[in-house]
């Protein structure tokens, strides 16, 4: 891929995103990004100073992206809360596979312990939205004595879970796209079943919302 006129830092972060879908985080360096465009080593500097400065800007983008995307499938679920939440859930799931790069930068610990301000804006809001959507699927009937804070946090590590397994080498490549499919629908209907709302969380007492 070489470089011709235009947008350098978009084209810089296009090209990240490609390889880190592609090999890693740990594989991208600014240098190789120059390489790749056919610039000057010295030419992305215009844009980012470094490396962390790179992944703050796609990270960022990719939150706005995972917000549009979430929020899109929420709209499309309908006014229940139930069904909202469970399509926020596999949403979530999905974006990871459609959108690696921008998942595995949002996700990545580095990135996320260096967060720049706008970062850290783009993540607040994205863990509003998710708190919301929480509350209102509780307040409808699902799981209503717990701790919002504890059902967002057990549905968040389930579908995380479930994008890291279908990622995975070790499990991903056994799974076709309808067994993922399937899989995907389960696993969101063991965190909230728009049919069976009133489950809980077994040998736990009920909990105030907070």
């Amino acid at each position: 891929m070489t470089y011709h006129h235009g947008n350098l830092r978009k084209a810089l972060l296009d090209r990240a995103a490609h390889v880190i879908a592609e090999q890693g985080i740990e594989s991208l360096s600014l240098r190789a990004l120059a390489r790749d465009l056919g610039v000057s080593h010295a030419a992305p500097s215009r844009h980012f100073a470094d490396k962390s400065q790179l992944l703050q800007a796609l990270a960022s983008e990719g939150d706005r992206q995972f917000i549009d995307y979430i929020f899109a499938s929420a709209e499309a679920a309908g006014d229940n809360p139930l069904e909202r939440y469970a399509a926020m859930g596999k949403a979530y799931i999905r974006f990871s596979l459609e959108f690696p790069a921008y998942y595995k930068t949002i996700s990545h610990p580095d990135v996320i312990a260096h967060a720049d301000e706008e970062l850290r804006e783009t993540s607040e809001r994205r863990k509003e939205i998710i708190h919301n959507a929480a509350r209102a699927a509780q307040a409808a009937g699902w799981l209503p004595d717990e701790s919002t804070d504890d059902v967002v946090m057990f549905s968040i590590a389930t579908v995380h879970g479930v994008a890291g397994m279908l990622t995975d080498p070790l499990h991903g490549p056994k799974h076709t796209s309808r067994d993922s499919n399937i899989l995907i629908e389960n696993m969101v209907r063991l965190i909230i079943d728009p049919a069976h709302p009133q489950k809980s969380f077994p040998g736990k007492a009920g909990k105030a919302r907070k």
